[in-house]
């Protein structure tokens, strides 16, 4: 019923009560004046409710906003440490191959001076040097790739992934002495933001190689699986560091949490891997084995 045809319906009972005997008038007036009463302090309570909800919407679009800036300046602090890392590895991985050539021209100094450079060795000296470039080239292509911004979602292999992060972090495991053993799925391809997961992955490793030294352990293992499990990708990223303690074992993927000794530690990592399967469509879970820690990535599979 409108609000004319109410007011209308009011206006006849009013005009009705006009021939009743004046006691039923004024219970009829009363009534009347309780009713339009009722019906102010309900519109009253309904304009109350209506500004609430506004405040509240207001509230949750700031505090949406905020935590959106939060989660992008996480992010960029999470690429900025990954940067860092990935220069001091870069620049690691240089030492090496610049050693090697610096090395190679000495020799090839002296032995010119013995007279003891023909074609032969002139062709087997510009094969080291050139070798030692591609790899520097190569190392430095990847790191590239890494920290090259991207919104752009692809389907790549997840052993190709894999295959880039061991030439980015070479040195950095042969010097930790971690032993990456990879059991992958040559076939599985993932749909996602390659260099995203690559970040993933450096996180999880770089967290037991952290693990690894914080124990002093002495054999280190670590262990990545990648296989199909019904309509999802399944992989698991296992070391043989002890595990995570108990305290933290289920706020650790939340923001500034982290198990490393003041200092050297931020909470960004875990975090920022939680985030990053998230954006691509995904979960991540965490318990300890028997070896020590086990994270659980389960990706939806792409559709053909």
């Amino acid at each position: 019923m409108t609000k004319e045809l109410y007011q209308k319906l009011i206006d006849d009972i009013v005009a009705l009560s006009k021939d009743s005997s004046q006691e039923l008038q004024k219970n009829i007036l009363s009534l009347i004046n309780l009713h339009n009463e009722q019906t102010q302090q309900y519109e009253k309570v309904l304009h109350e409710n209506e500004l609430f909800l506004k405040k509240l919407d207001r509230r949750n679009i700031l505090a949406n906003e905020t935590d959106a800036k939060k989660d992008k300046l996480i992010e960029q602090q999470s690429r900025l440490a990954a940067m860092g890392e990935m220069i001091d590895a870069v620049a690691h991985q240089w030492k090496q191959p610049l050693n090697a050539i610096s090395l190679v021209m000495e020799m090839l100094q002296d032995d010119y001076l013995k007279g003891d450079v023909n074609q032969a060795y002139m062709k087997e000296v510009s094969e080291t040097v050139h070798l030692q470039i591609e790899h520097m080239i190569t190392t430095l292509n990847e790191f590239r790739s890494f920290l090259r911004p991207s919104t752009r979602n692809e389907d790549f292999y997840i052993i190709e992934a894999l295959e880039n992060i061991k030439i980015l972090m070479k040195d950095e495991l042969i010097s930790q002495n971690i032993n990456l053993i990879l059991t992958i799925d040559t076939t599985i391809k993932i749909y996602g933001n390659k260099n995203e997961l690559k970040h993933l992955f450096i996180n999880l490793i770089n967290n037991s190689i952290d693990a690894f030294n914080e124990k002093e352990i002495q054999k280190r293992n670590i262990y990545i699986k990648c296989y199909k499990q019904n309509n999802h990708i399944i992989i698991e990223v296992e070391d043989n560091a002890g595990g995570v303690p108990q305290t933290v074992l289920n706020t650790l993927f939340d923001a500034n949490v982290t198990t490393k000794k003041k200092r050297s530690g931020t909470g960004i990592g875990l975090y920022m891997s939680a985030q990053i399967v998230k954006k691509n469509n995904g979960s991540i879970t965490v318990h300890n084995s028997e070896r020590g820690a086990f994270f659980t990535i389960t990706l939806q599979q792409p559709t053909i």
